[in-house]
C-alpha cells in the first residue's frame, strides 16, 4: 500500500515538474524575446510575476505615466528591426483599457537596414504593392487597442511623441502621405510632467529689425568647443527659475549653461516633439525648429561645426550664403 501511495506521489511529483518546465519554457521564450508571459500573475499595477522573473508594463493612471522607459526601449528596438513588443495599461476613473504595440521585423534581408525617412521612399517598390507586401519586406507595426488590430508598415510608418503643453501624444506618424490624412492615430496620451522629460532653461529668441550675423563666442572661448557661436537677425535670452535672466553671453560667461547642454536639450525637446528636426546630407548638418526660433549646427564636410540661433524656419541656406565668418575672424 505504501509503495503504491509513494508511486502515485512520484507520479504528481514527477507531472508538476514537467508542467513546470513547460510553463517555464514557454514564458521565458516570450519574456526573452520582448513579448508578456502566458501564465505570469499580475499582482500589482505595473507587474507581471512569473516563476522567477518580473515584467514591467507601461502604466498610465490619471495622465501620470510610469515606466517611460519601456517606450523609449519599443522605439530604439524597433528602429533596429528587432522584435519588441509592449503593453500599457491606461487607468482612468477606475477603468483600465490595455493597448499592445509590437514589432514584426522584415522579412526581407534586403530591406532590413532600410530608414524609414521620406528620403527612403524612392526605393519603394511599384504602388500597386499592397498593404501586406509592404509589411512582409520592411516590417511592421502592430497595434490592439479597443480589440481592434491595426497595422503600419515601417517603411512609411514610424511611432514618435508630440507635445502641446503639458499633455503628450504618443501617435504613428508619417511624411509620405500625410496631406491624405484626416485623422493621427494616437496610441495613448499623458502628463508631461510626470514623465522624465526635464528643462532647466526657457530660451528666448528676440528679434532685431535686421539681418545680421552676430559672434557670441569664439572657438575654445567656453566649454572648450571648437566651434564659434551666433545669433542670426535676433539676440537670444535664457531664463532660468522666471527671475534670473541672462544673455547668451553670460550665461557662457558665467558657467551657468554650456553650449553643449543647449544642443541636448534640442535632442531631448525632438524627442517629445516639442520641435521638429531637419537633416541634411552636407556631412550631418542639423536644425532644431521650434515655434519662434530655430538652432542650427553645422556638421558640415567642409569642416565647419559653427553654432547659430536664428528665427523660426530653414535658416541654413541663408547663413551658407553670407561670408559671416570674414566679419569675425
Amino acid at each position: 500500500m505504501k509503495k503504491k501511495i509513494l508511486i502515485i506521489l512520484g507520479i504528481i511529483i514527477v507531472l508538476l515538474l514537467v508542467i513546470y518546465g513547460m510553463i517555464f519554457f514557454v514564458d521565458y521564450n516570450h519574456v526573452t524575446n520582448g513579448k508578456l508571459p502566458i501564465f505570469a500573475i499580475k499582482s500589482d499595477r505595473e507587474n507581471y510575476h512569473g516563476l522567477g522573473y518580473t515584467v514591467k508594463v507601461m502604466l498610465i493612471e490619471e495622465g501620470k505615466i510610469q515606466n517611460e522607459n519601456l517606450l523609449d526601449t519599443f522605439i530604439e528596438k524597433a528602429n533596429e528591426n528587432q522584435a519588441v513588443t509592449l503593453q500599457i495599461d491606461m487607468i482612468s476613473n477606475g477603468n483600465t483599457n490595455t493597448i499592445k504595440l509590437e514589432y514584426v521585423p522584415s522579412e526581407n534581408e534586403q530591406t532590413k537596414n532600410v530608414d524609414s525617412t521620406l528620403n527612403s521612399i524612392a526605393i519603394a517598390p511599384d504602388v500597386q504593392w499592397t498593404a501586406e507586401d509592404y509589411q512582409k519586406n520592411y516590417g511592421y507595426y502592430k497595434m490592439t487597442k479597443n480589440d481592434t488590430e491595426e497595422k503600419y508598415d515601417n517603411l512609411r510608418w514610424r511611432i514618435k511623441r508630440q507635445t502641446t503643453g503639458n499633455t503628450v501624444q504618443v501617435i504613428f506618424s508619417t511624411d509620405y502621405f500625410k496631406f491624405d490624412l484626416l485623422e493621427i492615430p494616437v496610441i495613448c496620451e499623458y502628463n508631461l510632467d510626470s514623465s522624465s522629460y526635464k528643462k532647466p532653461y526657457d530660451l528666448t529668441y528676440i528679434a532685431r529689425k535686421d539681418m545680421g550675423i552676430k559672434q557670441v563666442a569664439k572657438p575654445n572661448q567656453f566649454d572648450n568647443i571648437n566651434f564659434g557661436v551666433y545669433t542670426l537677425a535676433g539676440d537670444v535670452l535664457i531664463t532660468i527659475e522666471q527671475d534670473m535672466v541672462y544673455s547668451l553671453e553670460d550665461v557662457f560667461q558665467e558657467k551657468i549653461i554650456s553650449v553643449q547642454s543647449i544642443l541636448d536639450q534640442a535632442k531631448l525637446d525632438e524627442k517629445y516633439g516639442i520641435c521638429e528636426v531637419a537633416l541634411y546630407s552636407d556631412g550631418g548638418s542639423v536644425e532644431y525648429r521650434y515655434k519662434d526660433y530655430t538652432l542650427l549646427k553645422f556638421n558640415s564636410l567642409d569642416g565647419n561645426q559653427d553654432f547659430i540661433i536664428g528665427p523660426f524656419g530653414s535658416i541654413i541656406n541663408y547663413v551658407e550664403n553670407e561670408d559671416y565668418k570674414s566679419e569675425h575672424m
